[in-house]
């Protein structure tokens, strides 16, 4: 699982680059088209997706390799517009640059194609003037998607030099077929991008300073960062919008090109920590499940202490809808009798089987805190053991520490008369970070789950998880095996 809650939104890209982008949504070319058929003498007689070749317009292009590539200005108001012109084409594009800058590049591919046809989508790699990779994206860089581009594009360019892009078909990166033609359109933009920690910034002067980056919700901030000196810490304000919310800071998936691990805590302005963990972009994203209205601080460093002018990185940050936290535990809640009673909600699946589901989100507030959830759900719905017996099943999912908590809790699930059905300790590299499957339940009967954080508790407000629990009229198939959805 890639992502909390990107995977199936669609966002706008809130930076200051955020315009739909320009080009034909048509025939994409910079030509008109021509006879595409006719005789020809130079590719100017030819539709704008062909070139002549022995007198003849053929489907093609003039920019296949890095000796052939379009040159491009970096910050042109005017879009590229090209093609894909047949099957396994690649199109190359350079552009100069004095080092020491983040870029930002985008395609659109002009997706209006007839019905039942191939979708463009392309992928674009960016590459430095000695030839290696300094980065790639398919679609959104931390694997998202936006609604007005197709792919996007950061990359810190360490040295002077030649840069090139390639733009290709991104279908067989998919898995699927490989297509080309006239119907495979695109536009190219690069521009630099100066919304980044060049420099030094400390907590007390942030990126942004004072006023910090007003974050809309769901929608996508870029800020590149650059770590120049070993064990150095960028700081970016942002002010988030609303109440009972997340926030989420990802970054670039593909750092092929940078030393840097990135390593990204959220905080307060008393500097109380909420969240934190290495590898944003690369692996997932740092999130904090429930904030309020106000300012608050993104540190960001090398998780390995180093720096240097190829240590960078690019987050992705966004604010999430209004209310769309989840149901909080209410405290005191350690014993049965006080348990938060989590709210389920009847779904029937693909087979027409019956399923209740609920989730809830909780804070280790306290050394030694035990937060207990109580769950009752319709007898009516059921399933025999094989032993002939009636029976629900339970299955429970838990992530914190893969988010950045700092606390894995164990979980044990009991019946109402206060035995112990099943238990599973808390592991702090697992994916998710604890759960239990297919725990038999009498029909009807109320069942009650135990969150304890262990003795390393300290009661911090990074000490927070997220808990899915699900009770199932059929044998649950196991998370490995794409059974069910975590937090």
């Amino acid at each position: 699982m890639r992502s909390l809650l990107l995977l199936s939104l669609t966002m706008l890209l809130g930076c200051p680059v955020d315009k739909e982008l320009g080009g034909d949504s048509g025939e994409g070319g910079d030509t008109d088209p021509v006879d595409p058929v006719g005789d020809c003498s130079e590719d100017v007689e030819c539709a704008s997706w062909q070139i002549c070749e022995s007198s003849e317009c053929v489907d093609g292009d003039r920019n296949n390799a890095t000796d052939e590539a379009e040159a491009v200005d970096l910050d042109s108001d005017t879009a590229l517009n090209r093609y894909i012109n047949n099957a396994g084409d690649v199109d190359y594009y350079t552009f100069e640059s004095g080092g020491g800058e983040f870029i930002f590049a985008f395609t659109d591919a002009h997706d209006e194609v007839a019905e039942g046809a191939p979708v463009p989508d392309t992928f674009l790699t960016l590459y430095d003037p000695d030839g290696g990779i300094v980065t790639t994206a398919d679609d959104f860089p931390n694997g998202g998607q936006v609604n007005n581009m197709d792919s996007a594009l950061w990359g810190y360019l360490n040295q002077p030099g030649t840069y090139t892009i390639k733009v290709s078909d991104a279908n067989p990166v998919k898995g699927n077929e490989s297509w080309g033609g006239q119907n495979f359109s695109y536009s190219l933009e690069v521009k630099t991008w100066t919304q980044a920690t060049y420099g030094s910034s400390t907590f007390a002067e942030p990126l942004f300073g004072d006023d910090g980056l007003t974050l809309e919700e769901n929608t996508l901030y870029a800020v590149g960062v650059i770590i120049e000196e070993p064990g150095a810490v960028d700081y970016i304000t942002v002010n988030f919008p609303h109440d009972n919310a997340g926030l989420y800071v990802d970054g670039t998936e593909d750092l092929s090109g940078s030393d840097m691990n990135p390593m990204a805590s959220i905080l307060t302005t008393d500097e109380v920590l909420l969240a934190q963990r290495d590898q944003v972009g690369p692996d997932a994203g740092v999130f904090y499940p429930n904030m309020t209205e106000g300012q608050y601080v993104i540190a960001v460093e090398d998780a390995e202490g180093g720096g240097g002018t190829n240590h960078w990185a690019v987050l992705i940050i966004k604010a999430l809808n209004e209310g769309s936290a989840l149901d909080m535990e209410t405290e005191p809640n350690d014993t049965q009798v006080q348990a938060t009673e989590i709210s389920m909600t009847e779904n029937t699946n693909s087979g027409g089987k019956v399923y209740f589901d609920g989730m809830v989100q909780g804070v280790m507030d306290a050394p030694g805190d035990v937060d207990m959830f109580k769950m009752e759900v319709s007898g009516e719905h059921t399933i025999e053991d094989d032993e002939g017996t009636e029976v629900q099943y339970l299955v429970l999912c838990m992530n914190s520490g893969r988010w950045g908590s700092s606390v894995a809790p164990d979980l044990a699930v009991y019946d109402g008369a206060g035995t112990e059905l099943g238990s599973n300790s808390g592991d702090m590299d697992d994916n998710p970070n604890n759960n239990i499957e297919n725990i038999a339940l009498v029909p009807g009967e109320p069942v009650y789950v135990s969150v304890t954080a262990g003795e390393d508790s300290l009661g911090s407000p990074d000490e927070w998880y997220m808990l899915k629990a699900y009770i199932a009229s059929f044998s649950v198939t196991s998370y490995e095996e794409g059974g069910y959805s975590c937090p």
